[in-house]
């Protein structure tokens, strides 16, 4: 397997997008958060939170989404994925290391969101020192980008298309969550605005639907794998 997670990190790290793509959503994440620091008329721990809230976040994970996406859809719409499926040799060892690095690079982003916020409050407002709230943000940054980026991992194996999966990854959180809060479905089971409430409340279960849809499409993708390209 660590063979098999060496060739996707190459196949990953040698494309000009990956990088494009790292740097777009700090990037995007910074000027979100410095609006927020110049409103100092709220205290800094509610500047902070309101970083992460709302449809800015999505866009802020979204390119390293598109990097999940196209981890299989260039595959397929390249068609590599003959040469990476006589390589890797098993859909588990395929799917595994596809996951495995996909996973790492959006660990480091989320990483890199919560550092770039800190950022944003020390060149804007005031610095934000409150230890605990910190690492909740660090740990709900990583599980929610990790999470996003697995499910696009899996959408883009199921359809196939690279550009179905991603309008897929788009319109849920964007669209389709919208349109639920009109409904009287629980706000729990809306996958990525519940997700994304870990990073400030610190409640572990906030991203289950969001590990459920994951594992459900990469449980898909496992099985596509292996009627279609094993």
């Amino acid at each position: 397997m660590l063979d098999a997670v060496r060739y996707e990190f190459v196949r990953l790290r040698s494309l000009r997008s990956t990088w494009v793509l790292f740097a777009t959503g700090p990037v995007i994440q910074f000027l979100f958060s410095f609006i927020w620091a110049t409103h100092h008329d709220m205290p800094v721990q509610t500047r902070f939170d309101n970083a992460f809230l709302g449809l800015f976040l999505v866009l802020a994970v979204l390119p390293t989404v598109a990097v999940g996406v196209s981890s299989f859809g260039h595959e397929y719409r390249f068609r590599t994925i003959v040469t990476t499926t006589l390589t890797l040799r098993t859909p588990a060892r395929i799917l595994g290391a596809k996951a495995i690095t996909v996973a790492l690079f959006a660990a480091v982003t989320g990483i890199a969101l919560v550092a770039v916020t800190l950022l944003a409050e020390a060149v804007g407002g005031e610095p934000f020192t409150d230890g605990a709230a910190i690492g909740q943000a660090f740990a709900g940054a990583i599980v929610f980008a990790v999470l996003s980026s697995l499910l696009g991992l899996g959408v883009a194996a199921v359809s196939r298309n690279a550009t179905v999966a991603l309008v897929a990854m788009i319109g849920f959180p964007t669209i389709i969550e919208t349109l639920l809060l009109f409904t009287k479905l629980d706000p729990a089971l809306f996958p990525f605005a519940s997700a994304a409430r870990l990073i400030t409340s610190g409640r572990w279960t906030s991203p289950l639907a969001l590990l459920g849809l994951a594992a459900v499409f990469l449980a898909g993708s496992w099985v596509t794998l292996r009627r279609r390209d094993a």
